[in-house]
């Protein structure tokens, strides 16, 4: 694991008083997990008096019309990104990057841990990769030698915790933050029906088509009760196939990509 020469950091204690993190990873739109864990951690590092710096994963493609050119347009983010990485790692005291699996990891992760590694500033990884198995299975052996140069590996889940386990990748859980201002727990409307509330994207990886299935034998039981499936996707138009052939193309809603305003309101329903 790399060790910080920074003065700020002293053994287990660090002294926020003029701290500055480059923070690297997505925001919305669109508002996706870890585009939301970004904002909200930049929101809350800033709260603490720490200096943020984000330099953003999916910044909107200059100019404009290069997001048209599948394969070329990658060129004209990867290389603005690789130059503000290494102008923010310079400025910072630690660099926390979120990470994901696939290419994502190859694209965005790791040039931002050799990058932070060549500039000796300490990372933190904060890893959230849904299909972190499948990538590690098939990658790992270029995954090893980034993971090697970070010193703390987060992780939001006891699952992510174990996978990385297994490879001996020693990992601290850090639950996903949520404003407890804006989702709060309450009592809800029920006198229309029961309402389920399901807010993924639409791929296979996530299975929305078990939730329906599910749902169906709860409006076995429950003929009131309804369902909103809040996100976008490839798997739309079979989802919506399948909430038909069940009979469920009345009781299901779905709203397609909802902003967070949206977002809160639709749990607030449930």
């Amino acid at each position: 694991m790399m060790l910080s020469t920074k003065s700020r950091w002293k053994g287990d204690m660090v002294n926020s008083n003029g701290l500055r993190v480059a923070l690297v990873g997505p925001l919305p739109p669109p508002s996706g997990g870890m585009a939301n864990q970004t904002r909200q951690l930049s929101q809350l590092l800033s709260q603490e008096g720490i200096e943020v710096d984000l330099v953003q994963t999916n910044s909107p493609y200059r100019p404009a019309w290069i997001a048209s050119l599948q394969g070329i347009r990658a060129i004209f983010r990867l290389l603005p990104y690789l130059c503000q990485l290494w102008s923010a790692a310079g400025r910072a005291d630690v660099v926390h990057v979120m990470a994901n699996s696939g290419w994502s990891w190859h694209l965005f992760a790791a040039p931002a841990v050799w990058i932070a590694s060549a500039r000796k500033v300490p990372v933190v990884m904060n890893y959230r990769g849904g299909e972190a198995e499948t990538f590690f299975q098939s990658a790992y052996r270029w995954v090893a030698p980034t993971l090697a140069r970070v010193a703390c590996v987060m992780v939001p889940t006891g699952f992510l915790a174990e996978i990385f386990d297994r490879r001996g990748v020693s990992t601290q859980i850090i639950p996903n933050i949520v404003n407890t201002e804006r989702f709060q727990g309450g009592a809800s409307d029920t006198g229309s029906g029961h309402h389920i509330v399901v807010t993924r994207n639409l791929e296979a990886i996530y299975d929305i088509a078990t939730a329906i299935r599910a749902f169906q034998t709860l409006y076995t039981q429950l003929p009131g009760a309804r369902m909103s499936i809040a996100g976008s996707g490839p798997d739309r138009a079979m989802l919506e196939s399948l909430a038909t052939k069940l009979g469920l193309g009345d009781s299901i809603i779905f709203t397609g990509r909802l902003d967070v305003e949206a977002m809160v309101s639709l749990y607030a329903s449930a």
